[in-house]
């Protein structure tokens, strides 16, 4: 090797990119968007909500609109590789997972980290559609959310949010003592913190990779909606699910995020069709979610599982700690990141979190009412011959 010799990763970035520019290469060669099939990235197995919800999506887009569609599950990207592969023009279309990449979403992910917010003073009704509408309504108009979003190169068109965040564990537990000197995997900084705050570890890592964490006895439990029980198969490995702990969602979802070359190549009619498959796409997948969290704390006592309520210290102290992290989301996102006027954004999340809950009070089984319910309030008010109004 000619020079300074390469480390591992230097060498699978530049392979990485050079495999993206090709991509992007023949992309550009293909021809007007009308003449290519839009890809569609999901990096997760059929069956889930993120599967049920691109699938919709795409199905919609070429029913309205005539463009060829083709939906990857698990291929062609994995969920890490989505953002950058968004970027790049290997997808047209990803569900993007932005905490994976915390510098780059950092505006996204500030927000993001309040998703407790929708179990704090009176519970959400239907939490996962009360923090999607909250969170998209906020990101719509951020200005520097936009910009974040246009220095990578995409357009975003919707988030969604997991269902009700439970303790799913190897072994039972309910109370202070139980939790703590556990592991915990913890898929944001505001689970990270809650787990701390209560003598336990949080461990970081892919969601996909919790069957084996938990397997394994990496982690004693993982933060995370009732959903993976057969999305992610933990039907296996949990023994214990411990409900009203921690409470909120994972909120760091984006339903739809397109290239902005893709995007920009639509016309306004192709654009108003993708704006309502993204509405009925944040629907799809809050629903399904909802029902697979339903379904599978239902069926979980009949697989040798042991369903409890989180003790009430637990409960009490976990109030207590959303009320104080709020400041500490705004501290470190400045810190950290450097985001301007992080306390007067958040600030905003608590009026929009309980707008959203009345909104979606009542509406837990009525998939098509919270589709209508989002373009209404969101979608409808865009307008997509000047949307996304930043550059980078």
């Amino acid at each position: 090797m000619h020079g300074t010799e390469l480390t591992f990763w230097e060498e699978v970035t530049l392979l990485r990119q050079s495999v993206y520019a090709a991509a992007a290469a023949a992309s550009l060669l293909a021809g007007p968007v009308g003449a290519q099939t839009l890809k569609v990235a999901v990096g997760k197995a059929e069956g889930g909500p993120e599967y049920f919800a691109l699938d919709n999506f795409a199905t919609r887009v070429t029913d309205a609109t005539g463009l060829k569609t083709r939906v990857f599950p698990m291929s062609l990207l994995s969920l890490s590789e989505i953002p950058p592969g968004v970027t790049d023009g290997i997808a047209d279309v990803g569900y993007v997972i932005t905490p994976y990449y915390a510098k780059e979403f950092a505006e996204v992910n500030m927000v993001a980290e309040t998703a407790m917010l929708v179990s704090a003073g009176t519970p959400a009704d239907y939490p996962g559609a009360a923090m999607a509408g909250a969170i998209t309504e906020y990101i719509m108009g951020c200005t520097d959310c936009g910009r974040g979003y246009a220095a990578q190169n995409q357009v975003y068109l919707g988030s969604a949010a997991s269902g009700d965040y439970l303790l799913l564990c190897t072994s039972p537990l309910s109370t202070l003592a139980d939790l703590s000197g556990t592991k915990l995997r913890a898929g944001s900084g505001n689970y990270s913190r809650w787990a701390e705050t209560f003598g336990a570890t949080p461990v970081s890592m892919p969601g996909n990779e919790m069957y084996e964490a938990l397997s394994q006895k990496v982690v004693d439990c993982t933060i995370a909606s009732a959903a993976e029980l057969t999305a992610g198969g933990l039907f296996d490995v949990v023994r214990g699910i411990t409900v009203g702990a921690p409470g909120g969602v994972y909120a760091g979802l984006n339903t739809v995020n397109m290239n902005r070359g893709t995007w920009e190549g639509l016309d306004t009619k192709q654009k108003t069709a993708v704006l309502h498959a993204a509405a009925e796409a944040q629907a799809d997948f809050v629903w399904k979610t909802s029902k697979d969290s339903a379904d599978n704390l239902a069926a979980a006592p009949g697989k040798g599982i042991e369903v409890m309520d989180a003790a009430p210290e637990v409960t009490a102290k976990t109030s207590e700690f959303v009320k104080a992290d709020m400041a500490t989301i705004a501290a470190q996102y400045t810190e950290k990141y450097g985001i301007k006027d992080a306390e007067a954004k958040l600030a905003r999340m608590p009026a929009l979190v309980e707008k959203w809950k009345g909104l979606t009070a009542g509406m837990r089984d009525d998939r098509d009412a919270l589709a209508k319910l989002y373009w209404d309030e969101i979608f409808s008010k865009i307008d997509p011959e000047t949307y996304p109004a930043v550059s980078n």
